[in-house]
């Protein structure tokens, strides 16, 4: 397992990355969940100090430490008016769409020895072509870094071949929650329960301009045209020349996505080959699964929903966007 994984659980299929232990199929609460995924420990918040030969402990009070109470192990520093939201509590809201059958947990876990969680819970799938599935989560992420805000985002994944991506919405509108760790943050939480109403109304504009590239065809020449925006011509030096190795890179990267526009996994499918939706499916397959990342596959999840790999698909999205209008 990734070196990056603290603990993690998944129930149902198994996820893209193929890490974590597999719990069952049956609906889980937050709490059976948080369980299974090894996250059922609470970390407080504790006076830091700094020590000198002369005066000894001097205690810090602009700071604190985020420690993990089951093993004292510092989390993160963070300011005066930090207050850490407990797991329990920051996935737990989402219980009520368990209880009416509108989610199920899938994933859930903890990353660089617990400084970060997550969880993914599935909440419905989308038909673009006969017999080729979009499945839809809510992904929640927190941390206790003093940096990172407790967010819920919405994610596509793509049955047949597990492409993962923020839902191909138009950028800034509609793209999620996020709740700062402060004293009222649990009323925020609370508030954030009723805007989870947006999920819904995401993900049904995600799976119609989905519909909308398969509509859309991609001959040759509309698909260099994308591959020229997609990853342009490398910069030249001063003397107005591209150096060898950028000159490779971008031609390796073009090779890559035309291989995977063309025979990509699922786009031979009938109503998927040569339409905007197999470059789609080429953008993110290819983000998924062959963008050099830097660390392990989590790694790669983490960049794909809140990275430079999210930033990719999105550049790529607007284009497609643009062909498909």
């Amino acid at each position: 397992m990734s070196h990056e994984v603290e603990t993690m659980m998944y129930a149902g299929a198994t996820p893209w990355h193929g890490l974590g232990t597999y719990v069952g199929d049956e609906p889980l609460t937050s709490e059976d969940a948080i369980i299974q995924a090894g996250l059922d420990w609470t970390v407080s918040k504790r006076q830091l100090f700094a020590f000198n030969e002369s005066s000894g402990a001097v205690p810090v009070e602009a700071h604190s430490a985020i420690v993990r109470d089951t093993d004292d192990k510092v989390l993160g520093v963070v300011g005066k008016n930090y207050t850490p939201i407990q797991n329990l509590d920051a996935f737990g809201f989402m219980d009520s769409l368990v209880d009416e059958s509108l989610m199920r947990y899938h994933t859930a876990g903890s990353l660089s020895g617990g400084r970060r969680v997550w969880m993914l819970g599935k909440v419905g799938s989308s038909e673009i072509v006969p017999n080729d599935h979009v499945d839809h989560y809510l992904f929640l992420y927190n941390g206790f870094d003093g940096k990172t805000s407790l967010r819920c985002l919405w994610t596509d994944v793509r049955v047949v071949c597990a492409n993962t991506a923020r839902a191909a919405l138009v950028r800034g509108e509609k793209t999620g929650v996020s709740v700062r760790h402060t004293r009222n943050a649990m009323e925020n939480i609370k508030e954030a329960q009723k805007v989870l109403g947006l999920a819904k109304e995401a993900f049904d504009d995600s799976a119609e301009f989905m519909r909308q590239l398969a509509d859309t065809p991609m001959p040759t020449n509309r698909w260099v045209d994308f591959c020229i925006a997609l990853v342009p011509e490398p910069a030249t030096d001063d003397g107005e020349e591209i150096s060898k190795r950028a000159r490779t890179r971008v031609d390796n990267r073009r090779r890559d996505l035309t291989g995977l526009f063309l025979d990509g996994t699922g786009n031979t499918m009938p109503g998927v080959g040569g339409t905007a939706w197999a470059a789609y499916n080429a953008l993110t397959e290819y983000a998924s699964f062959h963008r050099t990342t830097r660390g392990s596959q989590d790694k790669r999840f983490e960049s794909l929903l809140l990275g430079t790999g999210n930033d990719f698909i999105q550049r790529g999205t607007d284009i497609l966007r643009e062909i498909a209008a």
